[in-house]
């Protein structure tokens, strides 16, 4: 079973540099850009699956225009709450201590009327429990959806330790990565590079 995940094209949100989860806006330019070389890959895609937030939606309806495509919300970024939308420099200003401390420990501590990284995990973690069961082993799925929860993939799924998250590579905008699935194990991953 092949598995290929892509992050979404990069908005001007992310361009910004401002945090980005279940705030929905559009690609940008570049973002059109990035998919659109993407799509000149010659992929054999039985199943696609992606983040119901809109960013992914124009992701994915530009790689597979005739392939129907299920939406899911388990596939979203981990969601910033207040945070969203701003820069760190402005939380800094009004919220350190809590950036401070969400910082050391973003696996039990939230954003304000956000979700940890624990729970974005436990999210992921269901629906990548519940797909494995249900797909065949000559699949060939393709992911659309964010940094965090390919990072959680690259952490906890491939090298089985969460604490890593923020230590494995990060897939850039229009980036993503192919992986095998044997049915007991992940293989190595094959980055796959963005323009």
């Amino acid at each position: 079973m092949k598995w290929i995940w892509i992050r979404h094209g990069e908005t001007d949100v992310n361009r910004s540099g401002c945090y980005l989860g279940h705030l929905d806006v559009p690609l940008n330019t570049r973002g059109f850009e990035q998919i659109a070389r993407l799509r000149e890959q010659d992929w054999e895609i039985t199943k696609v699956y992606s983040s119901d937030l809109l960013r992914c939606k124009q992701t994915a309806e530009m790689l597979v225009e005739s392939s129907p495509i299920s939406w899911t919300p388990a596939l979203r970024e981990l969601n910033f709450g207040t945070w969203e939308g701003k820069r760190y420099e402005e939380i800094m200003q009004v919220e350190s201590e809590w950036m401070k401390a969400w910082y050391e420990d973003p696996f039990s501590l939230a954003p304000p009327q956000g979700e940890t990284l624990q729970q974005l995990g436990n999210r992921v973690d269901a629906w990548l429990d519940g797909s494995l069961v249900e797909l065949e082993e000559e699949d060939v799925i393709l992911v659309v959806s964010h940094g965090g929860p390919i990072r959680w993939l690259l952490s906890r799924w491939m090298l089985g330790d969460v604490k890593q998250f923020w230590d494995v590579p990060a897939v850039p905008h229009g980036g993503g990565l192919m992986v095998e699935w044997n049915g007991q194990q992940w293989g190595q991953p094959q980055f796959l590079e963005a323009k």
